[in-house]
């Protein structure tokens, strides 16, 4: 019986893929990253070595910090937990975070048992960290905070900075969204103690599965280096020199959060080409605006940020009748999205606590597509269903 279940499930899920027009996202991979992916396939070396340590040098000079400091990884999640094991976060730690952000933080918060106190979003309009209630949650035992660029757009961090100060706590940054996001001039993600990025295949870069750590302080690369690769003071790459074997060893218990020359080198590729993406970003981002700016029925969060100085990994509207238009986009074939739900009604992390500007940012968000590939026609057929309600 649940085997029938199961099939129905899924053969319900492919007729609407299939039924799909304008999918939420399609990753954008060129002739010369296949090319570089082939030419790591072909050099018969696909673990990590050589093409992940260019990649991390070449993420560290788009990031503008230090040479030495950035370690790929197997994912945003693995990033976000090193950060946290790093920042010496153990049981009952204190740690605040972002109450809409993806589950990611939470979850690794909660495997190093911390005792987690979520924050409320800025306002209806901006789902970003409050700073006032941030505010009322400080004390000088929070271990430390998380903070999450939602979609590519900053946080108050002159603001977090101040509090940092006083409180003393360790700042991560959750830049998943964030690639090469501005603040003022200074880059989103280079600002924290610790910073997380993620290549998932919806990021602005992508390598399918992967992530990269940004460590402030150069003990904490050394260590992240070894936490990532099961403990052990060498790896594959370091392998083929046979003499190394004499001082082979596992220093402390580690994890498998490895990231290899084959994702890297599509990484690598696509960091070569980053701003020519977020700019066309930035181009639909502009397309959406000028087909909605007659609509009063919706706001567009973030709108106020014109300048091409951001990732947009996001385009979100905010209107009061979106389960019309969630409907309308069904029928039309419109793919779409919601980040986030509030953590605290996931059921695993279930509390009882009010957000009231999160909660009503759930209840009225809804993400449209946004990549660089996105025509003009497209985007005007989404605007004519919004227009419509």
């Amino acid at each position: 019986m649940v085997h029938k279940i199961i099939l129905k499930s899924q053969k319900k899920i492919l007729k609407n893929i299939f039924m799909v027009k304008v999918p939420y996202f399609v990753p954008e991979i060129s002739a010369k990253e296949i090319s570089a992916v082939s030419k790591v396939l072909n050099s018969k070396w696909i673990s990590a070595g050589k093409i992940l340590l260019k990649c991390e040098r070449k993420f560290e000079k788009k990031l503008k910090v230090n040479q030495g400091h950035c370690v790929g990884v197997s994912n945003g999640y693995s990033a976000l937990y090193l950060a946290m094991l790093l920042a010496g976060i153990k049981k009952n730690d204190i740690v605040l975070m972002p109450n809409i952000n993806f589950v990611a933080s939470m979850n690794a918060a909660k495997q190093l048992d911390a005792k987690i106190k979520l924050i409320d979003s800025e306002s209806a309009f901006n789902p970003n960290i409050s700073i006032t209630d941030l505010k009322k949650k400080l004390s000088k035992k929070v271990k430390a905070l998380v903070v999450m660029h939602y979609g590519g757009y900053p946080c108050d961090m002159d603001e977090l900075l101040k509090l940092k100060k006083k409180y003393k706590f360790t700042l991560i940054e959750d830049s998943c969204h964030a690639i090469f996001s501005k603040y003022k001039g200074k880059i989103l993600g280079s600002f924290g103690d610790f910073s997380a990025f993620s290549f998932y295949a919806n990021k602005n870069l992508t390598s399918s599965e992967g992530g990269m750590l940004y460590c402030k302080k150069a003990k904490d690369v050394s260590k992240a280096k070894i936490l990532k690769n099961h403990g052990l003071n060498t790896n594959s790459f370091l392998h083929k020199n046979q003499s190394f074997h004499a001082r082979y060893d596992v220093e402390q218990v580690g994890f498998n959060f490895r990231l290899d020359d084959l994702r890297a080198s599509l990484l690598s590729s696509q960091i070569d080409n980053i701003e020519k993406k977020n700019y066309l970003r930035f181009k639909v981002f502009l397309e959406y605006k000028k087909n909605l700016k007659e609509n009063k029925k919706i706001s567009i969060l973030f709108s106020e940020f014109s300048k091409n100085e951001f990732s947009r990994h996001l385009f979100v509207i905010k209107t009061n009748f979106k389960k019309l238009l969630e409907k309308k986009f069904k029928k039309k074939g419109i793919s779409y999205s919601c980040h986030y739900k509030p953590i605290n009604q996931l059921s695993v992390h279930k509390t009882k606590e009010k957000f009231p500007n999160s909660e009503n940012l759930f209840k009225t968000i809804i993400s449209l597509p946004i990549y660089p590939g996105l025509k003009k026609n497209k985007i005007k057929d989404i605007c004519k269903i919004i227009n419509s309600i």
